[in-house]
């Protein structure tokens, strides 16, 4: 399946300039904290527009937060309608939303897929430009780009985690000699990226995200097809190798399916999202695993179309995904109690909406980003929900 058909606590105060631009959207009736007690889920949800500099299309496709007053979220836009596609990032500071510049290294495509950040000053960002993967790094002045490897005519890094400044992973794909989309896992080592070995189980092989738990545990998921399907694919790190767990896929021919998100919090618990279409219908799919086995459990699908993009947890009964409702043009989000995910109201502006990315500090301290359209070019905006 093509990747372009998926389309630490510390809070701060919201200032009067972000309620001004702001709607609130509230769930449910809020619930106060015993003393000493962890602090309750989020309770409402309030959109920002943060600067879009195109006037072609701007697009945000990953945020990472360290804290509700540091968030950086990443993209790409044009600057007129057919112009060079141009990497985009954009920093919360707990007041505003601003432009940081990034190198453009691609003649005609420069794109930022997905960012992680282990501190304020150790950010990594990941995509490609033109043909060849694109990796930045923030070191807490600027924006670089760092050498990637390319080993196939074409290549792409979907996904980025960093768990210390001497490890992170990067996810993706690359084509081979046969024109083969095959799985590509990158890895920092504190001095420099280079390609490990990972499963490709079939043709169309993609990884579309990773997390990591600690140096000797990390997911990556995506999808692979068969002579006949589509399949889920995800892979562990054992701290030696790359090697291919079982997971549920929708039973039947000709399906198309794509994990797009993946999030862990310990050994025992881990969610991977996405989206898969029978041809004639399309629904969420969500698996978690156990310790033992990745299961399916059940995930709202709302409107003719919906999709789930990414995923963010904090605990075993802590974990939010987001995406959108297709032709239906909303924003989704749904939220793990611990029991069930349950589908919460969300902010969506203009006239079409989608979430294509989540992340969270704690259980009070959620972000999500995502694109709109009033009917021109579309619009990053983000949302906060504390």
């Amino acid at each position: 399946m093509s990747r372009q058909w998926r389309t630490r606590q510390t809070l701060c105060a919201l200032t009067g300039s972000l309620a001004a631009a702001a709607l609130a959207i509230t769930p449910g009736p809020a619930r106060a904290a015993a003393a000493g007690a962890p602090a309750p889920p989020c309770q409402s949800w309030t959109s920002t527009l943060p600067p879009s500099p195109g006037a072609g299309d701007n697009e945000f496709f990953g945020v990472t937060a360290l804290s509700a007053c540091n968030v950086w979220a990443v993209g790409s836009y044009r600057m007129t309608a057919t112009g060079p596609l141009l990497s985009l990032a954009e920093h919360w500071n707990g007041t505003a939303w601003k432009v940081v510049p990034t190198p453009n290294p691609g003649t005609s495509i420069n794109f930022i897929r997905a960012v992680s950040a282990f501190s304020a000053s150790n950010v990594w960002a990941v995509g490609h430009a033109d043909d060849s993967t694109l990796i930045l790094h923030w070191n807490g002045t600027a924006w670089a780009q760092v050498p990637s490897p390319s080993p196939g005519a074409g290549n792409d890094l979907n996904g980025v985690d960093a768990i210390s400044a001497t490890s992170a992973w990067a996810v993706g794909e690359f084509t081979d000699s046969s024109s083969q989309e095959k799985t590509l896992v990158l890895r920092w080592n504190g001095t420099k990226w280079s390609q490990a070995a990972s499963p490709a189980p079939g043709a169309g092989s993609v990884l579309g995200a990773v997390a990591a738990i600690s140096a000797g545990n990390a997911w990556a998921v995506g999808n692979f097809f068969t002579s006949t399907t589509g399949k889920t694919l995800i892979l562990h790190w054992n701290g030696t190798k790359w090697t291919q767990v079982a997971s549920p896929s929708p039973a039947g021919p000709g399906i198309e399916i794509a994990l797009d998100g993946v999030a862990a919090t310990s050994a025992s618990n881990a969610w991977a999202v996405g989206t898969y279409s029978t041809g004639t219908s399309q629904k969420t799919i969500i698996v978690r695993w156990n310790g033992s086995t990745w299961k399916q459990v059940p995930s709202p699908s709302p409107g003719p179309e919906p999709s789930l993009f990414g995923v963010a947890a904090t605990s075993a009964s802590n974990a939010w995904a987001v995406g959108g409702t297709g032709s239906a043009n909303k924003t989704l989000i749904a939220r793990w109690n611990g029991h069930a995910w349950e589908q919460l109201a969300s902010p969506s502006p203009g006239n079409s909406s989608s979430l294509t990315g989540v992340s969270a500090t704690s259980a009070s301290n959620v972000w999500a980003v995502g694109n709109f359209s009033s009917g021109g070019p579309l619009q990053v905006f983000a949302i906060h929900c504390c």
